[in-house]
């Protein structure tokens, strides 16, 4: 409140984000679950090791670094002032959030940091104006709020509750979604080796279908110059993101192409693919799995 009031003295700014429902599901989804599984994954790391300070500190260097390789994507850090902006923005404010996170995990549970969190972090995509701050107020207030609040939870006593023993199984079947979920979502960041992909369209037909889920093994330059006639290709194209098979592969002395087709496709692709359009090939399907993303799509488009 006291952040949108200000507002009114200094002026507004339109978000970059669409106001779209479409656009609104698909950016507040990735970033509500990254905030769930961090923040049960944090109070878990602490409540299991009796809050032994090491692995405080540990779990707060791993979410940073979690938190700025995601943020490492929106900043060309090759202008000075995008340099100062991940630093002040994503990097400080990372480090003075999980060091405020960690504080209120050992003094409370992990219910507060997660509705801190939503409500700091979502209203971005919901609202469609923003204070306009600059990027030196914003990332001020990113540092300088959860400090205070930090000082104010250290300086207050909390009165626990005391909670029934935990039962073996629902350790063992939250233990198990919780893997599935960090899985998930690996696979959905794209900063690992592999990464999952829905496939919208049946022109992979009958290999692959709309609604298959396809695990990509992401390339580096010199495994793209050896693919071979047969192998699926994940690539860019036009904005989108094309798997289709090499149907031919073109070798000029300066760099390799290759002629693509979708299987359900009667002719080959219009151009050649480029090595740096290359993401990489699939590896694995999982059937079916993606539809629901598909349908919420098709439903909001």
């Amino acid at each position: 409140l006291f952040i949108y009031l200000s507002g009114l003295f200094i002026g507004f700014a339109k978000t970059i984000y669409s106001w779209s429902l479409t656009n609104l599901v698909k950016n507040i989804l990735p970033t509500v679950t990254i905030i769930i599984v961090t923040e049960i994954l944090r109070y878990q790391f602490i409540k299991k090791s009796n809050n032994n300070l090491i692995v405080i500190i540990l779990s707060c260097i791993t979410f940073i670094l979690l938190d700025t390789c995601i943020g490492f994507y929106n900043y060309n850090l090759m202008m000075k002032d995008q340099i100062y902006e991940y630093i002040g923005i994503i990097i400080l404010g990372s480090i003075t959030r999980n060091i405020f996170m960690s504080i209120l995990d050992v003094k409370t549970d992990f219910i507060n940091p997660l509705v801190y969190r939503l409500i700091m972090e979502l209203y971005i995509y919901i609202v469609p104006i923003v204070p306009d701050f600059g990027p030196y107020i914003n990332s001020v207030i990113l540092i300088v709020i959860p400090i205070i609040l930090s000082v104010l939870v250290l300086k207050n006593k909390f009165k626990k509750i005391e909670k029934p023993k935990d039962r073996k199984k629902t350790n063992i079947i939250f233990s198990i979604v919780l893997v599935i979920l960090l899985i998930l979502v690996g696979l959905n960041s794209g900063f690992f080796k592999y990464q999952s992909l829905v496939i919208g369209s049946n022109s992979m037909y009958p290999y692959i279908t709309k609604g298959d889920v396809v695990i990509i093994d992401k390339l580096n330059d010199e495994q793209k110059k050896n693919l071979k006639v047969g192998d699926i290709l994940i690539f860019r194209h036009d904005g989108k993101i094309i798997s289709h098979r090499i149907h031919k592969i073109v070798e000029r002395p300066d760099a390799v192409y290759y002629v693509t087709k979708g299987d359900n496709n009667s002719q080959a692709d219009a151009g050649v693919v480029e090595i740096k359009n290359i993401i990489g090939i699939v590896k694995l399907k999982i059937e079916k799995v993606g539809l629901p993303s598909i349908w919420l799509n098709e439903l909001f488009q």
